[in-house]
């Protein structure tokens, strides 16, 4: 709730956030040097602000390549970052190898770090000038990271680029124009992940929201599966939803594979400690103490034998006794 509160004020305030969005890009950039700023309006601002949007920026670098633009989006948390990408990713973009948060297309690229999503037209930056450009966004924060909702959907039949992270009644509206937003329980935070998927009748929009607790997700789902022509499947705290499911059997087939996997540590001792052996540990230090007398008895007797054998050996390569010089001191 409190998130939609921010984000509806975000939208009463964008005029003033365009105009404090500037200095996000760096004057120097490795050989890039910024020529120019301009204030960016994104999009859709009303979904850029449900998504919570924090500052954009529009700049224009001169380098060794020639001229090229670069925009950068800053949003609340990453989660945002990721929504405004699959929305703003065109369907003709090709993801980036080794990575979920980037795309080309012939002209562009896209790129997601952290909290912000930058878009670059006329030159693709390489690994090593990311690298330093992570350190001269300001104020990065990932927000506790990407959503693990977005890793759910299938791969067999999934629609490339078709998916849409949904964050409130506005995108849900806008990529799910047939779904009633008040069922979707925003308001109990719900988040859903939405993608396309191929079938022999045509294709078949899925839905996988996620909700806090196990308990508020089946009560969605009850009211999910009041609505004819729905195929719905609950695993945890997640409800996949096929709305006008006209091919049955695929729709259910589809949602078989959406399983909620938890992962979780729990230290626990299997037994109680055992109890220190107070005899045991009193004989221990009889034996050592009785094996220290040992040692020292038996070293003062062999250095004993080993003066009087080293005494006898001098007088014999000496040829008379050792004396003992007396002085007599008498009063």
């Amino acid at each position: 709730m409190l998130r939609r509160l921010s984000c509806a004020i975000l939208l009463i305030c964008l005029p003033v956030a365009a105009q404090s969005s500037r200095e996000l890009w760096p004057g120097k950039w490795r050989e890039h040097t910024r020529v120019k700023v301009e204030p960016l309006t994104p999009p859709d601002p009303s979904l850029f602000a449900e998504f919570g949007g924090d500052a954009t920026e529009k700049a224009l670098y001169s380098g060794p390549a020639g001229k090229f633009t670069a925009c950068a989006y800053r949003l609340l948390d990453s989660t945002g970052a990721l929504a405004l990408y699959q929305a703003m990713r065109p369907d003709t973009a090709i993801p980036l190898r080794g990575s979920l948060m980037g795309a080309t297309t012939p002209g562009s690229m896209l790129v997601v770090y952290q909290n912000y999503l930058l878009v670059f037209e006329g030159w693709r930056p390489t690994s090593a000038e990311f690298k330093e450009l992570w350190d001269k966004l300001p104020g990065l924060r990932s927000g506790g990271g990407l959503p693990v909702l977005a890793g759910y959907l299938p791969e067999k039949g999934l629609v490339r680029n078709s998916e849409r992270y949904v964050l409130g009644p506005g995108s849900l509206s806008k990529f799910q124009p047939r779904f009633p937003p008040i069922l979707a329980g925003f308001e109990q935070g719900g988040e859903a992940q939405a993608g396309r998927f191929k079938a022999p009748e045509g294709e078949l929009n899925l839905l996988i929201f996620s909700y806090p607790t196990p308990q508020i997700a089946r009560e969605r789902l009850k009211e999910f599966e009041q609505q004819p022509g729905w195929a719905v499947k609950r695993s945890g705290s997640y409800v996949a939803v096929v709305p006008d499911a006209v091919n049955k059997p695929a729709a259910e087939a589809l949602l078989a594979g959406i399983n909620y996997h938890q992962n979780f540590v729990w230290n626990e001792a299997t037994k109680p400690p055992p109890m220190p052996d107070v005899g045991g540990m009193l004989v221990a230090i009889f034996e050592l103490t009785g094996l220290l007398l040992v040692i020292c008895v038996g070293g003062g007797v062999l250095l004993a034998l080993l003066w009087v054998y080293m005494r006898r050996r001098a007088a014999r390569l000496s040829g008379s006794e050792a004396t003992m010089i007396t002085l007599h001191l008498e009063d």
